[in-house]
């Protein structure tokens, strides 16, 4: 049973003016019936109409909100560090609408790029099934693909691309580095699966105990400035916090496989054509569809 208390949705979006105002509208469907709602969607760098959209959302919906970063790469050059940076934002207005007394029990962390158009109430109702989690990460219909977020004792312990990286470095070729360190990696977890318990995940949503995140912050940047998942850094704050966090199979939010549907090829996918072998080792391992569309989006989400 969902408890008492209102939720909080803090949702990012780049370049959404087409898809933004659906995305909005299936997550609100997916929520509990009759409980209140706050929203704050961070956006920026986009370049087509999403401000204006943003703008009529807020206009024609109550507890609707945004902010916009404007050129935040002016100032961030680096994706994940602009990404932490919009995502914090998000943390600290979940912070200020608490400190007045807003009786939020749960926020959800949500990206709105047509990631959770499948998401149903029942998909998200399933977390409450059980009581003993901090945290509640999503799966898809199709194979696991966000594979930078999770930290996984035994099935993904560490940065995967750097594990690439090392492999390349170390005269292995770059497509088998990236196969055996990223894709081989990507399971199908059927929504009847046992929970799994992680270090770290994502998936597009979390859903988290508005107590067990509170005054924690993301991070996109190692120390020496290079890029991680600013996923991790969080994570592992509230697993020092005694934490525990889980992939609910259930929290089904679309399907990985269809990249066409929920995961456009970025910009940056289609920048790297990889190679032949790549690609003819994917359609191998997952078939010809699956297989491309899990390349367009693993290359981009790096």
């Amino acid at each position: 049973m969902i408890p008492d208390g209102e939720f909080a949705i803090v949702g990012l979006v780049r370049n959404g003016a087409t898809t933004l105002a659906t995305s909005v509208a299936r997550l609100a469907a997916a929520l509990p019936e009759g409980r209140r709602t706050h929203w704050m969607v961070i956006e920026s760098d986009s370049d087509d109409g999403t401000v204006a959209v943003l703008e009529g959302l807020a206009r024609d919906h109550p507890g609707f909100a945004f902010r916009s970063f404007g050129r935040l790469a002016e100032r961030h050059p680096n994706r994940t560090d602009r990404i932490a940076q919009c995502r914090n934002a998000g943390l600290e207005w979940f912070e200020t609408i608490r400190a007045r007394g807003t009786p939020v029990s749960h926020l959800l962390m949500a990206d709105l790029d047509g990631v959770n158009d499948g998401l149903t109430r029942e998909a998200l109702a399933s977390c409450w099934r059980r009581n003993d989690w901090d945290a509640c990460m999503a799966n898809q219909a199709g194979r696991y693909y966000d594979l930078w977020a999770l930290r996984h004792p035994a099935w993904c312990p560490g940065d995967c691309w750097s594990e690439a990286d090392f492999l390349s470095a170390h005269g292995v070729p770059r497509d088998r580095a990236t196969m055996a360190a990223v894709y081989l990696r990507m399971v199908s977890i059927a929504p009847d699966h046992e929970w799994i318990e992680v270090d770290s995940a994502f998936g597009g949503l979390a859903v988290y105990d508005a107590n067990a995140i509170a005054g924690l912050r993301y991070r996109g940047l190692t120390p020496a400035g290079a890029e991680v998942c600013e996923h991790v850094a969080l994570h592992a704050a509230m697993r020092a916090r005694g934490a525990r966090l889980f992939i609910n199979p259930r929290l089904l939010t679309g399907n990985a496989g269809d990249g066409d549907a929920y995961f456009p090829g970025p910009a940056a996918a289609r920048r790297q054509a990889g190679s032949w072998r790549l690609r003819a080792a994917l359609w191998l391992a997952f078939g010809r569809r699956e297989g491309k569309a899990l390349r367009r989006l693993i290359e981009g989400l790096r």
